[in-house]
């Protein structure tokens, strides 16, 4: 696989860069705006990380550009404390995924071992039975109705709608809370969140495999 990171902070950028070879992936470092451009235009990658903390551009704009362009690589963006934006905004803007300044490499691993394991973007608009979402605007629709859901809702249902026959562990899933792989020591944080989902789409939406985990009803 091959990745580019977006990284104005050398001794970050360092870390990661020994990193990825060792996981047996290709890196691209982009320092500055023009070679972030550059690269996004010119080379094909299949995941890119993107500093959302870089003082030498508007990652934002960046991320917008680079959909608008359909490209379909998976994003990660690497947000910092503080930012201005929420991180449904960085998601709304783009992004696929997150995971929050600062992070242990450990972590950052688990986002990239992820990214690999399945499909992040989905194509568009995706309907199952009266559920709607639309990965373009980060949309959720209920029988034509919108629903609003929390940051770590939208990253599950996401994680359930892509691959809508599979049962999940809450292990997996806890992968997908708060952009931090360490969210996998609670799996109470799961039941929690599918409690929220549940009681926003329906009980019968989410389903319970006993000794197993959850699954994606796609009928109801």
């Amino acid at each position: 696989m091959r990745v580019l990171l977006v990284q104005d902070d050398d001794s970050i950028a360092l870390q990661i860069v020994s990193v990825m070879p060792l996981m047996g992936h290709e890196i691209d470092w982009a320092s500055s705006a023009y070679e972030a451009e550059l690269s996004l235009q010119s080379q094909s990658h299949d995941l890119v990380l993107l500093d959302f903390g870089c003082a030498c551009l508007n990652s934002f704009d960046l991320l917008r550009r680079y959909r608008k362009r359909e490209a379909q690589a998976a994003v990660v963006a690497l947000i910092p404390q503080g930012l201005f934006a929420s991180p449904m905004v960085v998601l709304d803007s783009g992004a696929d995924d997150y995971l929050m300044k600062p992070f242990e490499l450990e972590d950052l691993r688990a986002r990239v071992r992820l990214s690999m394991r399945r499909p992040y973007r989905l194509q568009g608009r995706v309907a199952l039975g009266n559920l709607s979402v639309n990965s373009l605007d980060h949309s959720v629709l209920l029988d034509g109705l919108p629903v609003s859901l929390r940051p770590s809702e939208y990253r599950i249902l996401i994680a359930l709608v892509n691959e809508p026959t599979r049962v999940f562990t809450r292990s997996e899933l806890a992968l997908h809370l708060d952009g931090q792989p360490r969210a996998a020591l609670d799996n109470n944080a799961v039941d929690v969140v599918v409690h929220g989902l549940r009681r926003k789409l329906g009980a019968e939406k989410v389903v319970t495999v006993r000794g197993v985990g959850y699954r994606l009803c796609q009928s109801a």
